[in-house]
């Protein structure tokens, strides 16, 4: 019998939840991981600690690539022109989603995998969940949905992928994130943002990670230009 593995474009930061995601997911499929650099809203160690686990990653999944894409500009749009901040997080983690789905048509992927689990952060409760995951054409998978934190930092362990030191947070994010929304406001917000293009934009030109023996300081360079 032919192994025939479907693809997955898996979102993964620096954090402890997205690479365990991931690399639960590589049991059964051939995953992209795609990483939204989001410097300067971000810290450049925040970049480096990602590349590292990036790298862990690889080691443990055996996968082919990783995608890098700049997101400096797509958080301008979102912190310039967004009327209700509450909505900042779940605007930009739709964007995330649409750009990842972009992805999968590119690299021939049917299926999107998340760090999600619910209730770890304000955007991660079921209703929010649901609202940013509304309208998309292909499957998200979110494998860590009903884990706690505690299990999480065991398999991070158990896989080889634990670091001391995690990516930080972002400074675009609101002082009072939503917990509870509706997909149609999000659709509204998202609608007068006009920001379909930048997402393209992003996606065209993101950088492509192999090897992981390249200097990749360019890139950061380059996100802090941007916007």
């Amino acid at each position: 019998m032919v192994d025939v593995r479907e693809r997955v474009v898996c979102l993964v930061s620096g954090g402890i939840d997205s690479p365990v995601a991931c690399a639960l997911a590589a049991k059964k499929f051939d995953v992209i991981p795609l990483y939204f650099c989001a410097h300067p809203y971000t810290s450049e160690e925040a970049f480096t600690l990602t590349i590292n686990t990036l790298g862990k990653l690889k080691k443990v999944t055996g996968f082919k690539k990783a995608i890098v894409c700049s997101w400096s500009k797509i958080l301008d749009a979102i912190t310039h022109r967004l009327e209700r901040k509450e909505y900042t997080c779940l605007i930009c983690r739709r964007c995330m989603l649409q750009a990842a789905e972009l992805v999968c048509k590119l690299e021939g992927g049917s299926g999107i995998v998340t760090g999600e689990s619910l209730g770890q952060k304000a955007s991660q409760t079921l209703g929010n969940l649901a609202a940013i995951s509304s309208g998309m054409g292909i499957p998200i998978l979110r494998p860590l949905l009903g884990f706690d934190k505690l299990e999480i930092e065991r398999l991070s362990k158990k896989l080889g992928l634990w670091q001391v030191r995690h990516a930080g947070g972002c400074s675009a994010a609101p002082k009072h994130p939503r917990t509870r929304s509706d997909a149609d406001i999000v659709d509204e917000l998202l609608k007068r943002l006009h920001i379909d293009e930048i997402i393209r934009e992003s996606v065209g030109e993101a950088m492509e990670i192999r090897t992981f023996k390249g200097d990749y300081q360019s890139f950061l360079t380059k996100c802090k230009t941007l916007g």
